[in-house]
């Protein structure tokens, strides 16, 4: 049975290469489905959670009424606003909670931070240059101009490193330490990129 957490930059097949990693381990996929369970953890529609989750990834501040019952999860009227800090808590709960499950692959969402302490969990962080993952989002989303897509793809590293800074105390989510696999797909096919993953998961953790 295997815990997965597969961090990737845009354009680097991290995506494609975690649910192929799934389907080898005969795993659940996880990406959206961590709302899902924040949801059915709070008694609120996932919409509301997807909603909160685009105002906190937008700009810093504080999410609707309705969210206050992830405080309560439902349960009661919470009096404060709900923050970064409480929505983290939350995400923090659901994904821990998924992980009981055991073999999943989670896809992003912070779970390689989250899941650190995880004792079987393989942590994965895929990526590749610029120029190539700016070269396959100028194919697959039909961008005019490699510049353009260079542009695309600069622009979600800036904000998915926003991202963990803010959430995560400061973190560089492009540190080794966070990782015990780091796969570059601009010189490691996919099918190879999944492949060792799969082994790695397989063979578990030495000791």
């Amino acid at each position: 049975m295997s815990v997965v957490t597969i961090s990737r930059e845009l354009g680097s097949e991290g995506t494609h290469i975690a649910e192929s990693v799934a389907r080898q381990l005969k795993a659940i996929c996880v990406d959206k489905e961590v709302l899902a369970e924040m949801a059915r953890q709070a008694g609120l529609p996932v919409e509301v959670i997807a909603e909160a989750e685009e105002r906190l990834m937008s700009r810093p501040s504080l999410v609707s009424q309705d969210m206050q019952a992830l405080f309560s999860k439902g349960r009661q009227t919470h009096s404060g606003p709900v923050d970064e800090a409480s929505y983290i808590a939350q995400m923090t709960e659901a994904i821990r909670a998924l992980a009981e499950r055991d073999n999943i692959i989670f896809i992003g969402r912070g779970a390689q931070m989250i899941l650190q302490d995880h004792p079987t969990a393989l942590h994965v962080h895929v990526y590749a240059p610029l120029d190539v993952r700016a070269r396959r989002v100028q194919e697959r989303r039909g961008v005019p101009s490699l510049d353009a897509a260079r542009q695309i793809v600069q622009r979600a590293d800036e904000r998915r490193r926003s991202w963990y800074r803010r959430f995560f105390k400061g973190a560089d989510w492009k540190n080794p330490r966070y990782y015990h696999l780091m796969i570059n797909t601009g010189r490691v096919p996919p099918a190879l990129a999944a492949a060792i993953i799969v082994q790695a998961a397989r063979a578990g953790p030495l000791g």
